[in-house]
């Protein structure tokens, strides 16, 4: 793992391999497809965004080799013109209404639905281009030099070449590849592409005169300040603390029935992590100093990347008076980033102690004491993160069958597949804070 982790830091510009394939209509672009560790180690290149973890040779590489519930290929676009560079992950699904979404977020039809009825037996394989792991534009770089007409096409026509290759793909998703609603997305719509209905990420902003979590409550009207004091004071009994990477593997099982307790519960599940997925994170997990030592070592300048780049994946427990795991998360700084990730709760301890809303206000404080700029709360869960100040942000997430026939259809099926739930957002700040 060391050695698939240094990259992160410093690897080397390398040029695409005079390999792959000319995407269909496109020929100035080649693409290469990285399908193992292997490949990625020797062709997939730097990204130059800093938020880089999604798209970093560590991340791809896992996600290649450990497929959690997707299939995942790393994606290597260059123009041989200009030498412009895409990096994009692609991941093959297969879509199951009746496993996959939940009934509570079914639109409002009858009781006994033709579309439901006829969906239900159906399995679809999906080609998604961009991240189930993660929500928001982290999981591509380049895309945002090309011009929205230049995006839909390039992306449309490397959907085509991907799925021409491939026997039984049914249609292409594009996931949070774009703000919405903004040009691009709209050029996709003019192409054929539907917009889906999805939750939207719900982004806290961390203000530069929040030094500490006192700083925060002050900025809170006076009810919501009495609410999260309330909360803190729930949490008695319960000890949290930062996991090592061999604590992680101790409690490797229960980590993952806590973490199974709370996705049996999510309106959609596409992906489906594995049991390794919690032990790789946490061997992501360096202290400052050694990261300081790595990159100098290998002829890194550690001044080049900010402190919460050298930070990683950090993994806290929850332990009750007995010494019990009862809870966990996960959170991933990202450059000024940082992102809540996969958690897992036990919920006897949710409704006692009130865990899941004490999680959000600890992730919070983390990213206050990291100085962060924004905490990624990510989706679900919507009106609670709410109430803390997180505002929502919107993501296209589109769809395109590769059937004209078909594609007429998914306006049609998709009210009856999924509705997003309505939600009343909060705004917990005094006016006198400008927020």
């Amino acid at each position: 793992m060391l050695t698939a982790f240094l990259p992160l830091f410093c690897p080397l510009r390398q040029g695409l391999p005079e390999r792959g394939l000319l995407v269909k209509g496109f020929n100035q672009w080649r693409l290469l497809s990285c399908a193992t560790p292997e490949a990625i180690a020797s062709s997939w290149p730097q990204a130059a965004r800093k938020d880089n973890f999604w798209v970093s040779q560590a991340t791809m590489s896992f996600l290649v080799e450990q497929p959690q519930g997707i299939e995942t290929t790393a994606l290597v676009l260059e123009n041989q013109v200009t030498k412009q560079r895409i990096l994009l992950p692609a991941q093959t699904f297969y879509f199951r209404a009746a496993d996959q979404v939940s009934e509570g977020v079914k639109g409002e039809t009858s009781s006994f639905d033709l579309r439901r009825f006829l969906l239900r037996p159906l399995s679809f394989k999906i080609l998604c281009l961009g991240q189930f792991l993660t929500s928001g534009p982290y999981c591509q770089d380049g895309l945002e030099a090309l011009s929205p007409g230049e995006t839909a096409n390039l992306l449309t026509a490397v959907a085509e070449t991907l799925m021409c290759r491939e026997a039984g793909y049914t249609a292409v998703l594009l996931k949070d590849l774009y703000h919405t609603p903004s040009d691009t997305t709209t050029a996709l719509e003019q192409r054929g592409f539907h917009q889906l209905p999805a939750d939207p990420s719900m982004h806290l902003k961390i203000e530069e005169h929040w030094r500490t979590a006192a700083d925060y409550l002050a900025d809170l009207t006076s009810k919501y300040r009495v609410r999260a004091r309330r909360a803190r004071t729930k949490l008695t009994g319960i000890t949290r603390r930062l996991l090592t990477q061999e604590e992680v593997i101790h409690y490797q099982d229960r980590c993952y029935q806590l973490y199974q307790q709370v996705s049996s519960g999510a309106d959609f599940n596409a992906a489906s992590l594995s049991e390794a997925y919690f032990p790789w994170l946490a061997s992501l997990h360096r202290s400052t100093t050694n990261l300081k030592v790595l990159l100098t070592t290998n002829g890194g300048d550690e001044e080049t990347f900010p402190e919460s780049s050298q930070a990683t994946v950090r993994f806290h427990g929850y332990f009750d008076a007995s010494g019990k795991l009862v809870g966990f998360t996960t959170a991933i700084p990202n450059d000024k980033t940082y992102h809540a990730h996969f958690l897992g709760l036990e919920e006897t301890c949710n409704q006692q102690h009130h865990l899941y809303h004490n999680m959000l206000f600890d992730l919070l404080e983390d990213a206050i004491a990291g100085g962060f700029k924004t905490l990624d709360y990510g989706r679900t869960a919507l009106e609670i993160k709410s109430s803390l100040g997180a505002e929502p942000v919107d993501y296209a997430v589109q769809i395109k069958a590769r059937h004209k026939w078909l594609n007429r259809l998914i306006p049609l099926f998709t009210p009856a597949v999924y509705s997003a739930p309505a939600w009343t957002a909060r705004n917990p700040f005094r006016e006198s804070c400008g927020k």
